[in-house]
C-alpha cells in the first residue's frame, strides 16, 4: 500500500516537472517563431532600399566574451545602420539608461532587456572588426503592433521606431561619410569574420548555453543564473526566484 502511494506521489512530481519543462520549451519556441516572423518582415522592408545600400543579415561574430548575433546591417555611403528587431506588441516603456524595459499587453506586464544596450554591444562587436572611425547608427525596430508609449532616447545615433518607419528613417541620412571602396572593405571584413567563426544559428545558441553564474537570466534579465540542487539533480535557476521561475537543466 505504502509502495503504491509512494509511486503515485513520485510519478506525480515527475510528471509535473516534465510538464513544466515542456511548457518552458513551448514558450521559448513561441518567442523564437515570433522573432523569426519579425526578421522576415525586416528583410522584406530592407530589400526595398536602393543599390546604394549593402544589406547583411543574421550576422554571427565574436562579442565581448561569446559570439553575438545581429539581425541586420545596412552599409552605405551615408553610414552604417545596425538594426535590432523586436517583434513585440502592446505598450512599450523605457529609456536608453534603463537596464530593463517594460511591455504591457492587456493586463499582462512583461519585462525585457534594454534593446538599446543590446544593440550597443552589437555595435562594439562591429567596431572591433572594422574600426571606430565610421558613423554607425543604432536602430531598434518594433512591430507596428507595438505602441512606443513612453520611450526616451537621448543619444543622437540611437533611434527607436516602428516597422513602418524604417525606410524613411534610414533614407533621411544624406551626408556621404563613407566612400564606395570603403563600403566593400567593410563588407568583406564582416564576411571574413563570419567565415572565421563558421557558426550557424544553432551553434550560436549552443554557445550561449555555456552558462556561468555571472550570466543573466534570459527570461527576466534581472537575476543571475545560479546552480542549484533539486530532487532530480543539479539545475540552473534564476536568483530572482520566486518572482522569476526560470530553470534550465
Amino acid at each position: 500500500m505504502f509502495k503504491e502511494i509512494f509511486e503515485k506521489v513520485f510519478m506525480s512530481e515527475e510528471i509535473s516537472q516534465t510538464v513544466k519543462e515542456v511548457s518552458n520549451i513551448v514558450k521559448d519556441t513561441e518567442i523564437q517563431v515570433k522573432g523569426g516572423f519579425g526578421e522576415l518582415r525586416l528583410d522584406f522592408i530592407l530589400s526595398k532600399l536602393d543599390k546604394d545600400y549593402i544589406i547583411i543579415k543574421d550576422i554571427i561574430i565574436p562579442g565581448s566574451n561569446k559570439t553575438t548575433q545581429i539581425d541586420s546591417i545596412a552599409i552605405s555611403v551615408y553610414g552604417i545602420f545596425v538594426i535590432e528587431c523586436k517583434n513585440f506588441s502592446g505598450y512599450i516603456y523605457g529609456n536608453d539608461k534603463d537596464k530593463i524595459w517594460t511591455q504591457i499587453v492587456g493586463k499582462a506586464k512583461n519585462t525585457f532587456y534594454n534593446p538599446v544596450r543590446q544593440n550597443y554591444a552589437h555595435i562594439k562587436a562591429i567596431e572591433n572588426i572594422i574600426g571606430d572611425e565610421y558613423n554607425i547608427y543604432s536602430i531598434i525596430v518594433f512591430s507596428d503592433k507595438a505602441t512606443l508609449k513612453n520611450v526616451t532616447i537621448n543619444g543622437n545615433n540611437v533611434i527607436v521606431i516602428n516597422e513602418s518607419e524604417i525606410l524613411s528613417t534610414i533614407s533621411k541620412y544624406k551626408d556621404m561619410t563613407i566612400n564606395r571602396e570603403e563600403i566593400k572593405i567593410i563588407r568583406d571584413k564582416i564576411f571574413d569574420c563570419m567565415k572565421a567563426i563558421n557558426q550557424n544559428t544553432g551553434e550560436h545558441v549552443r554557445n550561449l548555453k555555456n552558462i556561468t553564474e555571472e550570466d543573466k537570466c534570459p527570461r527576466c534579465q534581472k537575476g543571475n543564473l545560479t546552480k542549484r540542487k533539486g530532487q532530480y539533480g543539479e539545475f540552473w535557476g534564476c536568483s530572482e526566484f520566486p518572482k522569476c521561475k526560470y530553470t534550465r537543466k
